[in-house]
């Protein structure tokens, strides 16, 4: 069995909104609804599991499901403090029924078939394997002062995406080693690395961004149009 957990638990405060970003709307659907139509049309998917904060739970059917038409059925458990808690939150409301996870940001709406079709076959040969893309920008490592202290070489460098996937209980297992350790880490491969696993990578999309910051709400509609103008040209 391949589940799908989709992590929409973040407060959004760096969009400088009242609403959540996952909440905030592309073309009359929330950011977290696209994302969430992108898993469904995958029919190797066999469950999506929806990672909320707590508070929001109640009201999210009305909000966002019940505007969807989507042929899963979406399961819903409450988030953690951090992203890594929602993770396990996620993991341990799966049980061990599913082989295989996909995690990915719920605020990336723009994650192709395709690329989650490369993840799936990714970790059917690795046990672990994630989306990412090169470093263009020039990487600097910067103190408490703001001072530069070095440049990174930006060879080899590559930026995380998700969906990050991954053999279930290899996943679970280097979750239970990071809160053993208290390890605090803001990827899921970083988790399996710190458990000594190898993880692949295969090549990312550059449309799958996430919508973190206000200037992503205005590059995701511009995505979104682009989007909807090649399928009305197929």
């Amino acid at each position: 069995m391949i589940a799908a957990v989709i992590l929409a638990g973040g407060s959004g405060l760096r969009m400088q909104s009242e609403l959540r970003k996952q909440y905030l709307e592309l073309d009359g659907i929330p950011v977290i609804g696209h994302t969430l139509m992108a898993f469904d049309r995958c029919f190797a998917i066999d469950r999506m599991v929806l990672v909320l904060p707590s508070e929001d739970i109640p009201q999210i059917g009305r909000t966002v499901l019940n505007r969807l038409v989507l042929e899963h059925d979406i399961e819903i458990v409450a988030g953690g403090q951090r992203r890594q808690d929602s993770v396990c939150n996620g993991l341990t409301f799966l049980g061990n029924e599913a082989e295989t996870v996909l995690i990915h940001d719920g605020v990336r709406p723009f994650v192709r078939q395709s690329l989650i079709r490369s993840c799936l076959q990714g970790v059917a040969a690795t046990g672990a394997c994630i989306p990412a893309i090169p470093a263009t920008d020039t990487l600097k490592r910067v103190d408490e002062d703001n001072t530069i202290v070095g440049t990174l070489d930006r060879q080899g460098i590559q930026c995380a995406q998700t969906p990050q996937t991954f053999d279930t209980a290899l996943i679970r297992r280097a979750h239970r080693l990071a809160r053993q350790n208290r390890y605090s880490v803001t990827d899921d491969a970083s988790v399996a690395e710190l458990a000594g696993e190898r993880v692949t990578v295969i090549p990312g999309d550059s449309d799958n961004i996430k919508v973190t910051h206000p200037p992503d709400l205005a590059l995701a509609r511009a995505i979104l149009a682009r989007w909807q103008e090649e399928r009305g040209g197929r």
